[in-house]
């Protein structure tokens, strides 16, 4: 049902179109648009038979043609059939030479298809112009003149609809690659406090162990704390199957994958962007970086960089300026975010690393942030052998620095 429709549409639309039409160079030949739709249709569908095709395109130009003759005209039936019948064979001509050239199969050669289009239509012309005994070699030049301008703008036409095909392939592609690099920087971010909480669900276990050493003389208790150790212990058991295909699916990305560092802004600055979009936010925010290097372990850095910055613009109101900068020195390579926010009171400095600490409420809910953004970043940087500074002054702004070691991030 749906190729039927199709066929129909394509059929309807060129019948139409070829109701377009000039005479070039004063002469009594006429060509239509729908010349042009049609090779661009068989170009553009592969699936598209050039025979149907053709053969319903020639149907349809012969009826609407007659109806129009008949009915606008007065002609009668019998003159308005002969008028109209050439073109039909025109069509018909056109598939059949279109489909034993097979012109779509080398598509992407210019000069080759271009060449095969403009002797499918010529010939196709030649053959209506004999069977209207209107060939002379005048006829001829302007047949052939005419199908090469109507095959060179019917591959223009498909050499732009594929460029923009392609385009938007591509543009696609960057974005569910955004995304994948987004969410495995938000699943290493996650990593550690798995890891945080394998170390506590041993330390209960430990103690749900001590109790039944030191109860023996209980059996009631006793029996009470060693099913809590043998189900703390399944708990345990599910975490380290969950961590080790975390970090499985995290080894195979960074050890097979490398990623220059202006794809990694470029990546942060689309999903920042359409953060602030959903969140209907007017922050100016840039990237400036002095040297593009090849990154290996750039994961870190993806989770480090976006925690920042959505901590700055948390901070931040219309109008404010992020800015995210890169620098190097010979041993380190350096991050900056900036941002001109609320910024923080001197008195909070020493405590912002300590995990849930927070100063950020849901406005509607009135419930505290997590406090564990920095606290994870500092874990990271402390991994990488690398440093974090943070400046900040109350209505002017923070500053936060990420010294890395060249070696953590580059090898």
């Amino acid at each position: 049902m749906k190729k039927f429709k199709k066929y129909l549409l394509f059929t309807l639309a060129i019948a139409f179109l070829s109701e377009i039409y000039f005479y070039p160079f004063s002469s009594s030949l006429r060509f239509s648009v729908g010349v042009i739709a049609l090779s661009l249709f068989l170009l553009m569908r592969e699936e598209i038979s050039e025979l149907k095709l053709s053969f319903l395109c020639g149907s349809a130009v012969f009826i609407i043609r007659n109806i129009l003759a008949m009915f606008f005209k007065t002609m009668a039936v019998k003159e308005a059939v002969i008028l109209n019948f050439p073109a039909m064979l025109y069509y018909m001509s056109y598939g059949l030479l279109a489909f034993s050239t097979k012109v779509r199969k080398d598509k992407e050669n210019l000069v080759k298809t271009i060449f095969l289009l403009t002797i499918i239509d010529s010939s196709s012309n030649v053959l209506e112009a004999l069977v209207r005994n209107n060939v002379s070699f005048n006829i001829i030049q302007i047949i052939f003149l005419v199908g090469i301008i109507r095959s060179f703008i019917a591959y223009f036409i498909y050499w732009f609809y594929k460029k923009q095909e392609l385009f938007i392939l591509a543009r696609e592609h960057q974005k569910r690659y955004s995304q994948l690099n987004k969410l495995v920087s938000d699943i290493q971010a996650e990593m550690f406090y798995l890891k945080k909480s394998m170390k506590d669900i041993e330390r209960v276990m430990s103690k749900s162990y001590s109790l039944y050493e030191t109860y023996k003389d209980n059996e009631e208790l006793q029996e009470e704390t060693l099913n809590i150790s043998r189900e703390v212990h399944e708990i345990k058991k599910d975490y380290y199957r969950v961590i080790r295909g975390f970090e499985a699916f995290l080894k195979d990305f960074e050890n097979d994958d490398t990623m220059r560092l202006s794809d990694i802004f470029a990546i942060i600055r689309d999903n920042t962007i359409r953060y602030l979009k959903e969140n209907n936010k007017e922050i100016k925010i840039s990237f400036n970086y002095a040297d593009n290097f090849i990154l290996k372990t750039y994961y870190s850095l993806f989770s480090m960089l976006n925690n920042l910055i959505i901590n700055s613009i948390d901070a931040s109101d219309d109008g404010d300026t992020i800015k995210i900068v890169q620098l190097s020195d010979e041993e380190n390579i350096y991050f900056k975010v900036i941002d001109t926010g609320e910024g923080i009171d001197k008195e909070l400095l020493p405590y912002i690393y300590n995990p849930g600490f927070t100063t950020k409420y849901d406005v509607i809910t009135g419930k505290p942030s997590t406090g564990i953004g920095l606290s994870h970043i500092k874990n990271i940087i402390e991994d990488l052998e690398g440093n974090i500074e943070i400046k900040s002054r109350p209505n002017i702004g923070t500053t936060v620095e990420l010294a890395i070691p060249k070696k953590s991030l580059i090898g």
